[in-house]
Order: C-alpha cells, then sequence, then structure tokens
C-alpha cells in the first residue's frame, strides 16, 4: 500500500507539473492551420477510429517505457528513469491532446464511457487521498513560491 501510494504520488506530481505544459505546447500547436485541419480531420473520423488513434500514442510509448524499465533493473537508473519519464510525457501529452479532440466520440462506446468514468472516479479518489497529504502540502507550498518567482521574472522581463 505504502509502495503504491508514492508510486501514485510520483505520478500524480509529474501529471501536475506538466499540466500548464501540456496547455501552452497544445496552444502553440493550435496556431498552425495544418495541425488545426489535422485535429478536425481527427474529429470528424468514427467513434471506433478515434478509439485506434487515441491508443496509438500509449502504444507507441509502451516499448520505451520497458526500456526505461529495463535499464533501471541493469544498473542504469538514472538513463532508465530519464526514458521512462520522457515516454510518459510525451505519450500523456499526445493522448491528453487525442482524448480533448476525440471525448465526445469516445464516450459514446458504452465500455469505454464506463472504463472512463471509473478510472477518474478512482484516480479522482488517489488524487484526494495523495492532495490530503503533508508531503503534498509541502510540495504545494513549494511549488507556488516557485510558480509566483517565475511568474515574477518574467513580468520584470515585458
Amino acid at each position: 500500500n505504502y509502495l503504491f501510494t508514492l508510486l501514485m504520488f510520483v505520478v500524480i506530481l509529474i501529471e501536475e507539473a506538466f499540466w500548464s505544459v501540456f496547455e501552452a505546447l497544445s496552444a502553440f500547436f493550435e496556431r498552425f492551420k495544418l495541425v488545426r485541419k489535422l485535429e478536425d480531420f481527427v474529429a470528424a473520423r468514427s467513434a471506433a477510429t478515434c478509439l485506434a488513434l487515441f491508443l496509438i500514442p500509449v502504444l507507441m510509448m509502451l516499448p520505451f517505457k520497458f526500456v526505461g524499465l529495463w535499464l533501471i533493473a541493469h544498473g542504469h537508473a538514472l538513463n532508465g528513469l530519464f526514458v521512462f519519464i520522457l515516454a510518459k510525457i510525451i505519450g500523456t501529452f499526445l493522448a491528453a491532446r487525442l482524448l480533448a479532440i476525440t471525448k465526445s466520440k469516445l464516450m459514446t462506446i458504452r465500455w469505454f464511457a464506463y472504463c472512463f468514468k471509473k478510472f477518474t472516479a478512482w484516480k479522482d479518489g488517489v488524487k484526494n487521498y495523495i492532495h490530503a497529504t503533508e508531503s503534498y502540502k509541502s510540495y504545494r507550498r513549494f511549488r507556488d513560491v516557485v510558480d509566483a518567482k517565475v511568474a515574477e521574472i518574467f513580468k520584470r522581463e515585458k
């Protein structure tokens, strides 16, 4: 239970740390006409096609995650962790973007909607548990200070 909580703590921290980056990258790419056309093309596909497209980044990143784990298991912890986290970040960004584009279609697939709702409820429960811990509250205080300093630096640059 402790190991699982620690693992989820790390996953949630990574997700929260990069979510604003994901949003900024999405906004950046949306400025390009080709990207908008591609997203419109994807959004116009059938629910089954949207599901296949949604699974592609998840499946594409899986071998890299295994390589990362293999490196860790063979004594290359930092390299393995880097490969694993990079694959997680890229896969999460692509999957989140595709989910945003295709969610309305995906939710018409009964089993997907059921699993999505169950997973979201479970993840929210874990996230609420983690957010209630002193470790997370300490992290948030630290993160708020860092965010304020970064905002102050960028405000001065203008």
